[in-house]
């Protein structure tokens, strides 16, 4: 009869090295898995309005990788633009050109430029972000929907259709604090245009 041999210190070493292996492989699957899970559940929410898109996301949709899609709007990859940077963060982050672009706009920077009265101000280079507050208000919001504002905040005369977007977006950001709430639009108001609905970094100046 056979005597069972002793494990040796190689072949407990052997053993070792298997487990670690098979602990690593079932790690491995188990992120893997989670991780397909986890991005499933983030793309429906985006897709359902419920989540704002990420870059990364929509390059996916581009069927672009996340590099040569921010490139086509003069962008890369850095700390201020990761792949997981919302989509109002992305365009904040543009330059006036190219988030006309992003946009669709018909209408060349410099026409922008020069319909907001900004020709000695800003450039076609200008960060979108620094353009945008000193748009007037004219060109964010239609006449109807600026008097809407200003009747469900009680807001004076002093505040016009002529001041800037910066300037105006501070007042409601006041007016809002203390209410408490922003204003809900009534049943008889007009309703907005496309640009009084999106956010601050999403809105796109309107055309003469």
């Amino acid at each position: 009869m056979n005597e069972k041999r002793k494990a040796s210190a190689a072949d407990k070493l052997i053993n070792v090295i298997i487990a670690v292996v098979l602990v690593a492989f079932v790690a491995v699957g188990v992120y893997a898995t989670y991780g397909k899970l986890s991005q499933g559940i983030k793309d429906r929410k985006i897709a359902s309005g419920e989540a704002e898109p990420t870059v990364d996301y929509l390059a996916r949709q581009a069927s672009m990788s996340v590099e040569d899609y921010l490139a086509q709007y003069g962008l890369t990859l850095s700390d201020t633009v990761t792949k997981n940077t919302p989509e109002s963060e992305m365009t904040d982050n543009m330059t006036i050109e190219n988030y006309l672009k992003y946009s669709g706009m018909e209408q060349t920077a410099d026409q922008v430029i020069s319909d907001a009265g900004l020709t000695d101000t800003v450039t076609k280079d200008t960060l979108w972000k620094d353009f945008f507050p000193q748009l007037p208000v004219s060109m964010v919001y239609d006449q109807s929907t600026f008097e809407q504002l200003k009747t469900q905040l009680g807001l004076g005369d002093e505040v016009t259709l002529d001041m800037k977007y910066g300037d105006f977006e501070k007042i409601l950001d006041e007016k809002t604090a203390t209410a408490g709430e922003s204003p809900a639009p009534t049943e008889e108001a007009a309703e907005p245009t496309d640009n009084a609905e999106a956010s601050e970094s999403e809105q796109t100046p309107q055309g003469e």
